[in-house]
């Protein structure tokens, strides 16, 4: 039992490890590659950006059946999977020439961060804490940031190599090799359980609590009014995960500035989903969404103005930390989302759902936003319509937050054990 109970911190490090290479690597620094690929190629950026389609369209069908899979096969076999599908993604990014074949490795990388990253990650602290769920979430999906930091430094310049349009090849190649290493030492490491962690009552904000079954969530309004929400934030969101470093290139920055901007972005991203993670555990769901959505608002507007002055280079390291503080909606908050609102009695089933629709947000975003470039040839445009679109989706989600919390509410109180009178 002691070792068991130990072992869950050797479970952390392995899910810090994963989600360090194969987000940071694979998915984080997506932005840097866009222009030198479609460059060299001669590929419109609206036409190559529906490779991000096919993966997030495969992730979100992959996720409606993670509870599923993982039921069937356990842990270990679906993640042995999942690092198989993204180097066969990277494989084919390496000799693709063709757009069919990058969009059979978007298929394979929506595949492979399935089961690698936000979804497996949850389901893993899941099992293995039951207190201060917030906390090691965050811990877990830091490791995006820092990942993302290191890798932009270790593939911008491989992108960038001076007279070699096919640079982005070498980099590929690199992470190829990465994948292969660190895929070895997490599947070691990662383990199916253990059972002796129950689901805990909820005594803190933090702590997890039984819940609601499936059947009973599907019954409610706001069920479906946050799953809408969650599709929103992935709409919004992942389009310009991709965009803006190419946006900062397009205005005149220098390449190097730019992959610096990347680099405080994903640096920043370690400690916001730290700090998103404790300001949950601490005041529960409300303050963070509305820190981190109102953050997506001002950090949208101010890219659509952006320029190539002095005032300029600042706010766009300005916007780098804003759009930081944001990202954790992605990938942290829908977790907690999760568990606020439903409990654990559904968990994996419930998470996947909104995880496909996050996924669903993000196959539609992504060719929306380099849709508006082929059109205006700028982001600008769409950088304003995004952030203050997120205005009327934080508001909404504040009322959905307040009916769950009046359930959750009627739902303890009916828990609680009475007094028999004397």
């Amino acid at each position: 039992m002691n070792k068991k109970l130990e072992y869950k911190w050797v479970i952390l490090a392995a899910c810090f490890l994963m989600v360090f290479v194969c987000l940071g690597f694979c998915s984080s620094n997506k932005g840097l590659y866009l222009s030198a690929i479609t460059g060299a190629l001669g590929i419109p950026r609206s036409l190559f950006s529906i490779n991000d389609s096919c993966r997030f369209i495969t992730t979100a069908i992959i996720n409606l059946f993670f509870g599923t899979l993982i039921s069937r096969f356990g842990i270990r076999k679906m993640a042995a999977f999942g690092f198989a599908a993204l180097i066969g993604s990277m494989l084919i990014y390496i000799f693709a020439t063709n757009i069919l074949v990058f969009y059979i490795g978007g298929v394979l990388l929506g595949i492979g961060l399935s089961f690698t990253t936000t979804t497996m990650a949850s389901s893993i602290i899941r099992q293995w804490f039951t207190k201060d769920i917030g906390k090691y979430t965050g811990i877990v999906f830091a490791a995006n940031g820092i990942g993302g930091a290191l890798a932009a430094q270790i593939v911008s310049p491989l992108i960038n190599e001076p007279g070699n349009p096919f640079g982005y090849r070498k980099a590929y190649l690199v992470v190829t090799a990465i994948l292969v290493v660190t895929g070895i030492i997490t599947l070691c490491l990662l383990k199916d359980g253990p059972t002796e962690n129950g689901p805990a009552q909820k005594k803190a904000r933090g702590a997890s609590w039984s819940g609601i079954d499936y059947e009973t969530a599907k019954k409610r309004p706001y069920f479906y009014l946050a799953a809408v929400i969650v599709f929103l934030t992935g709409f919004i969101l992942q389009g310009v995960s991709g965009a803006y470093p190419a946006h900062l290139k397009d205005i005149g920055l220098d390449p190097g500035y730019v992959a610096t901007v990347a680099s405080i972005a994903s640096l920043a991203m370690t400690a916001s989903k730290i700090l998103v993670g404790a300001l949950y555990d601490r005041f529960g769901l409300r303050t963070v969404t509305i820190l981190c959505q109102g953050s997506v608002t001002v950090a949208y507007v101010m890219m659509a103005f952006l320029n190539t002055s002095a005032f300029g280079k600042a706010s766009a390291v300005v916007f780098a930390l804003l759009y930081a503080l944001a990202i954790p909606l992605e990938t942290l908050v829908i977790p907690l989302i999760v568990n606020e609102l439903f409990g654990t009695a559904s968990y994996n089933k419930i998470l996947g759902i909104f995880a496909a629709m996050n996924y669903a947000g993000y196959s539609l975003g992504t060719p929306l936003v380099n849709l508006s470039y082929d059109i205006f040839g700028t982001y600008s445009p769409i950088f304003l319509v995004l952030g203050l679109l997120m205005l009327p989706t934080c508001a909404v989600f504040q009322l959905i937050i307040t009916a769950a919390q009046k359930e959750r509410g009627k739902a303890m109180l009916a828990a609680a054990p009475t007094e028999k009178p004397s």
